[in-house]
This record gives structure tokens, sequence and C-alpha cells, in this order.
């Protein structure tokens, strides 16, 4: 008898061609839909990404408003900061270069011997200082010379001695470095009391010689330092002219440097 096989094509092992071709077909299919997956799942990770970088971006515009709408209202108030340090460092700089009036001429008050009469006095802190009733036509050759604070000085005394005592007195006062003789002149006996103008305090006499001096103080602290101090010594800007009547008066004295 032929043997005849009873099992369909379809089931057979090994399948036939129509069978290999349907499972080959599957495993494509699976493969692309797993490329699709792979896609779809990085372009919604990109997706969400890229949303959450706009909403940070948002709220960091949004910070950054604020902050420039907060400076601005700020600016006012670093303006009126800026402006109030400037003038806080221009006071302090007034009160660093202030110097002590009241005490040089307390100072200069305890020291005046008593046979001198004064008929000028004027204190500036640097030369070029402009006062109303000035002095400074009488002893502007020698206040230019030092750029510290400094008190002029016109009056008159007995005599040419006590003229040199008046400078050595000024020597004592508290703070005082140089002082300096412009002049010291006796009356002409030729004109007589008589002859006198109001602001001579000579009054004509030919004995009495008037005098003009300058007294130079350390520099105020702050102020424009010295060149050069020469402490302790007394100079005389012109000689002492010779009166009418009586002895020549003593040139200028000079102190040693202590």
């Amino acid at each position: 008898m032929r043997a005849v096989n009873l099992v369909p094509v379809e089931e057979r092992r090994g399948g036939g061609a129509a069978g290999g071709r349907s499972g080959g077909a599957a495993y494509v299919l699976l493969g692309l839909l797993a490329v699709l997956v792979v896609v779809v799942s990085f372009y919604t990770l990109e997706k969400r990404s890229v949303g959450e970088k706009r909403s940070e971006l948002a709220t960091v515009e949004r910070q950054a408003a604020a902050v420039e709408a907060q400076a601005a209202e700020l600016a006012s108030f670093v303006q009126f900061a800026g402006l109030r340090a400037r003038r806080t460092q221009t006071v302090s700089s007034l009160a660093a270069s202030r110097f002590d009036w009241s005490h040089a001429l307390r100072e200069l008050a305890r020291v005046v011997p008593p046979n001198v009469s004064l008929t000028g006095l004027q204190g500036t802190v640097a030369p070029g200082v402009t006062l109303k009733a000035s002095i400074a036509g009488q002893t502007s050759g020698l206040r230019s010379a030092l750029a510290v604070p400094a008190v002029e000085i016109v009056g008159c005394t007995t005599d040419q001695t006590s003229v040199a005592r008046m400078i050595t007195r000024m020597r004592l006062i508290d703070g005082v470095t140089r002082v300096a003789l412009q002049s010291s002149v006796k009356a002409d006996a030729s004109g007589g009391r008589g002859g006198s103008s109001g602001d001579d305090c000579r009054q004509g006499n030919a004995r009495f010689p008037q005098f003009a001096l300058v007294i130079f103080f350390d520099p105020a602290a702050g102020g424009v330092p010295t060149a050069a101090k020469g402490a302790g010594r007394i100079v005389a800007a012109q000689r002492i002219p010779n009166g009418a009547t009586g002895p020549a008066g003593p040139a200028a004295t000079t102190q040693g440097t202590p």
C-alpha cells in the first residue's frame, strides 16, 4: 500500500515557504515597532525638556523684571547715599583742617608785654585769604612764605628793645614755629604829634617804634604741610631805620634754632 501523510501542509515540521516568509515579515514589523517606540519616547522626553526650559526661562525673566523694578525704586536712595557719603567726607575734611583760633588768641593775649599796644591783628589759615578789613599790605611779603595758619600783627611799643622782647614772647605761644618781623620803624621827629595819622599808634612820638610781624603756627591737621618750618628762628624782613633823635635801633634779632 502507498503511505499517505494526513498532517496539513502548514502544520508539518519545517513549514512551507509561505510560512517562512510570513515569520520573517513579523520580525521586521516588530523591529520597526520597537524603533518607532524609541523615537516617540525620545521625542516626548525632548519636548518635555524644552517645555521645562521655557518655563524656567519665563520664571527667570519675571524675576529679572522684578529686580529691575526694585532697582529703579532704590536708585534715588543710592544717589542719596552717595551724596551723603560725599558730604560727610567734605565735613570731615573741613573739621580735620580747622585751626583752633580761640586757643591761639588766648595764648597771644597771655604773652603780650604790658608796654605793647596792638592796632591791627588778623589770622588766616593760608596765604591769599582776603579779609574785609585787612592789614595784609603791611605784612604781605612775609605771610606768603608758608602755607600754614598765621597771625599778622601791627602795633607800637616804647622802644626797639621792647620790639625784640615782643618777638621773643611770641615764640612762647603754643604751636608757633616761626616769628617773622616785617618792620619796626620810628616816627619822623619833624612831623610832630600833630602830623600823625589816626591809625599810627606812635602819635608822632619819635621814640616809639611801630612794628609789623607775622606769627606762623603748626599746619592744621589735614592741612598743607610747610616745606621748611624753621622752628625756633626769628627773622626780619628789613632793617629798622634810625629815628630822628636818639640812638639807632637794632636792625633785626635772630635767635638760633634750639
